[in-house]
């Protein structure tokens, strides 16, 4: 019986995209597919719908060896035998929320009630939880989760149609130009 490749899908960790480009998964002998969802759909892999995310697709099982959510997610799914968190190559990245340049928000109190787009049980569901608890309570904190995991709620934030939008990572930096960035604390 053949052996399975090895798929590796990077998202958006820099670490996999230098590895493929240099040929150190090669130099290594892994018997592997490079498997790019982001830039081959234009995005739309991670346009799901309303209250699916990260932990869904879990749930349904990943068609990759390799491949990240935020590490809530992942213990979870790990904790249902679902997948494995393995912290000694776990990255952090910044993330932030955004408004549009002409919001009368400056600050993280006027977010309250506010919708904030965020992606279902995906890192910029819980940041955007434990960014702004300190600053109003549970109750005042609107998440929305209809607007997609990643490119949708940018593209609406760009367009000025959403109010406010959480993003990570490679996501946050693509946000920042024309919009503000509300600082808070985690």
């Amino acid at each position: 019986m053949a052996a399975k490749k090895f798929i590796v899908e990077p998202h958006f960790r820099l670490q996999e995209w230098v590895a493929e480009e240099k040929g150190y998964f090669k130099d290594e002998g892994l018997d592997y597919v490079f498997q790019e969802l982001i830039q081959s759909t234009d995005g739309a892999h991670h346009y799901k719908g309303d209250k699916v995310g990260a932990f869904q697709s879990f749930e349904r099982g990943r068609q990759a060896d390799v491949s990240c959510a935020c590490h809530w997610t992942v213990g979870v799914a790990a904790s249902k035998g679902k997948g494995r968190l393995y912290a000694d190559v776990y990255s952090v990245a910044p993330s932030g929320i955004f408004v549009p340049a002409d919001s009368p928000i400056r600050k993280p109190e006027d977010l309250a009630g506010v919708p904030i787009a965020v992606g279902y049980q995906s890192g910029s569901h819980y940041a955007t939880i434990q960014a702004l608890e300190p600053y109003m309570r549970p109750e005042a904190i609107n998440l929305s989760f209809a607007d997609g995991m990643l490119f949708k709620r940018m593209e609406l934030l760009i367009e000025g149609k959403a109010q406010a939008s959480a993003r990570c990572g490679a996501r946050s930096a693509t946000s920042i130009c024309g919009r503000t960035a509300i600082p808070t604390t985690t």
